[in-house]
């Protein structure tokens, strides 16, 4: 089955292009045949760090074989077209980081075009992503991402450990009197799964924000200490560890390239 993988959200600050991040980097290691969107165009996270360079370092015109194809979601018309179009090629495996607000945009996208559906006759299942901080804002949109697609698409919720541990997370697993937040409910009935987003200590990320690497990159490149690096690999296999879980809906099941 072919997979539509969207990392998306309303509210901006969960972490989302970081998650998005990770499994394009896995996308990458593996050699998986797929087409990476960036849905922020080409200032977004994911078309800075992973867009295919010429030789001198400038982003190459035609990102669509090995790079990342930059797609201004938020743009006119024409620009959001360009994500459905994303099907054509029939890439077993399509990841898009969508923009914030991305669960609002979706619905007034599937209204105008019948994107669900379209996906379907393409032969495309959708898994929508969705990042979460602990804050009430961020957990309340798994029952809107659910309530956008239902039966249509799979899900995977994504807790990022960077701000904290479970009981942080209290308004969304519940806490004393309090019942968890709806979304946590609703996700085991559709189907869905939970998986974790390890932390990654921020003097790491710093560096390798600051050379513009990948994380694979970054693994190997001696601009890092090697305490850096040894972190950074131990993360690594615990992110994909997590990924393992949801490998299904995330199009990572089956051989690579």
């Amino acid at each position: 089955m072919k997979r539509f993988v969207m990392v998306c959200g309303d509210k901006g600050g969960t972490g989302k292009s970081l998650a998005a991040r990770a499994l394009a980097d896995r996308i990458r290691r593996e050699q998986r045949d797929a087409l990476l969107i960036d849905g922020d165009g080409e200032i977004g996270n994911l078309f800075q760090f992973y867009a295919k360079l010429d030789a001198h370092g400038e982003p190459v015109a035609d990102q669509a074989p090995d790079g990342v194809v930059p797609v201004r979601f938020t743009g006119t018309e024409r620009e959001r077209d360009q994500l459905l179009a994303a099907v054509d090629p029939g890439r077993p495996l399509v990841l898009a980081d969508m923009p914030a607000a991305s669960l609002t945009q979706l619905k007034q996208f599937d209204a105008e075009t019948g994107f669900f559906p379209e996906l379907a006759r393409a032969g495309y299942r959708p898994t929508l992503v969705n990042v979460l901080s602990p804050f009430s804002a961020s957990t309340r949109t798994v029952r809107e991402m659910i309530g956008l697609a239902g039966k249509q698409a799979d899900y995977v919720v994504v807790v990022n450990q960077w701000f904290g541990d479970r009981e942080d997370f209290f308004m969304w697993y519940g806490h004393g009197n309090s019942p968890p937040s709806p979304g946590y409910t609703l996700l085991p009935e559709y189907g869905g799964i939970e998986i974790a987003l390890p932390k990654l200590q921020a003097g790491v990320l710093v560096a390798i924000d600051e050379q513009l690497l990948t994380f694979s990159d970054a693994r190997e490149d001696t601009r890092l200490t090697t305490p850096q690096r040894s972190r950074l690999h131990r993360w690594m296999q615990a992110v994909d560890a997590e990924l393992d879980r949801a490998a299904h809906y995330l199009g990572l099941a089956g051989s690579s390239g």
